[in-house]
């Protein structure tokens, strides 16, 4: 009996196949029962010993991370891709004219690396083309002296992100890259951070929204970063030209289900801007997400200004903010949050609340309530773990400061 339930549970926590039911009256209580402990235990976090919460972070994340490949269907966005790859070239269509219940979403470029990763077997075996992206993350750690147990147990386990990037099978290997190298270059305080931004933020459009904001918060000569904005995005656009209206068209006009302004939320895409429009029953429009991105922005720049934050931490704070407000918010964007950990300090990420927000709780609530009647609403969940590690590095970094301004 005990053996079947650990298999029912290894199971049910593969497939999340809890959220896919209704939400029933219990599992309702024990979401309530869940918070108040999740609660408790972040305060008392002191009293709880640090290699207890590596043994249980490092469990937790075993069982939802790898635990992910022992059951199918898994990666099917690898087989989408391959597939409409394959559509196009048998067709001599344009891989946005192909006719398939998905559309391609990424820009032109992508087509001849799609076609390279397919040839070279991707819908099987995805999860390899994920190692050129996680040996720089590596060797950038190597270089800088951090703990690379620390960071490599981020990278495994926080917030469900690898295991929502080899659930899926999403192509965002290229995206890893890019925006580890833009970390690299903030942190060298090179120019050349904004185009490999602008390389990371072509590839989901939304991203792009970070090229002001960091254009904002970088003091630098003017000059010279207007001048390496202007040369980055010709160079963006000019390795796109070919079908590049079609994609940008496709982002808005397509049937597919897509198309961001019909998309449905739930734990697959905890969308906030989804989320409001199906509790106020409001049908999307391009008036409403734009009220939506402008009050969001509004937001950002009040919290920005209300707290005092060192440079780094306003940036991963700004960076995070940008991936919660994404009208088309997907859980393995999440995976985009580990290279902004290059940022933080190696002691606020061996903070315990650190540990418990980004580690534990994420894969705790994903163990239990995947095999609970939980509804794919309470998905949503997932954002809150984010926001309190975001929390709590502001307060870590506060008191730091705090404590540097009196040693001075």
């Amino acid at each position: 009996m005990f053996r079947k339930f650990i298999s029912e549970l290894f199971f049910n926590t593969s497939l999340g196949n809890g959220f896919y039911s209704d939400l029933s009256s219990g599992t309702f209580v024990v979401l309530i029962i869940f918070m108040i402990l999740s609660l408790l235990v972040i305060k008392f976090s002191e009293y709880i010993k640090f290699e207890f919460l590596i043994g249980l972070g490092l469990l937790l994340s075993s069982i939802t991370t790898f635990n992910v490949l022992r059951y199918k269907p898994y990666g099917g966005d690898a087989k989408i891709y391959c597939d409409l790859t394959f559509l196009s070239k048998s067709s001599n269509l344009s891989i946005y004219d192909v006719e398939y219940k998905y559309t391609f979403n990424y820009p032109p470029i992508f087509r001849q690396l799609l076609d390279f990763s397919c040839d070279f077997g991707y819908q099987t075996n995805y999860y390899f083309f994920l190692v050129p992206a996680l040996i720089l993350f590596l060797l950038i750690l190597r270089n800088e002296n951090r703990n690379l147990f620390l960071s490599s147990m981020y990278l495994f386990g926080a917030f469900l992100a690898l295991r929502w990037v080899l659930k899926t099978g999403n192509f965002v290997m290229l995206e890893l890259v890019f925006l580890i190298l833009f970390v690299w270059h903030y942190k060298k305080k090179s120019h050349f951070l904004y185009l490999f931004l602008i390389l990371f933020g072509i590839q989901r459009i939304w991203f792009l929204l970070l090229v002001p904001i960091l254009f904002y918060l970088d003091n630098t000569n003017f000059a010279r970063k207007v001048k390496t904005i202007i040369s980055a995005s010709l160079f963006a656009i000019l390795i796109n030209i070919n079908s590049l209206n079609q994609f940008l068209g496709i982002i808005f006009n397509s049937n597919s289900q897509y198309n961001i302004l019909k998309e449905s939320p739930g734990h697959n895409t905890p969308s906030i801007y989804l989320g409001l429009l199906n509790i106020l029953n409001i049908d999307s429009n391009i008036f409403l997400l734009l009220i939506y991105v402008l009050v969001c922005i509004f937001i950002m720049i009040l919290v920005l200004r209300k707290y005092k934050m060192s440079t780094e931490i306003k940036l991963i704070t700004t960076f995070t903010l940008v991936l919660l407000i994404n009208p088309y918010l997907k859980p393995y964007h999440f995976i985009f949050i580990v290279p902004c950990l290059l940022l933080v300090s190696d002691s606020f990420l061996k903070d315990k609340r650190s540990i418990i927000t980004a580690i534990i709780m994420p894969n705790l609530f994903w163990i239990i309530f995947s095999n609970l009647s939980s509804g794919t609403s309470l998905g949503f969940f997932q954002l809150f773990f984010i926001i309190a590690f975001i929390i709590n590095l502001i307060s870590l970094d506060k008191e730091k400061n705090e404590i540097d301004r009196f040693k001075i």
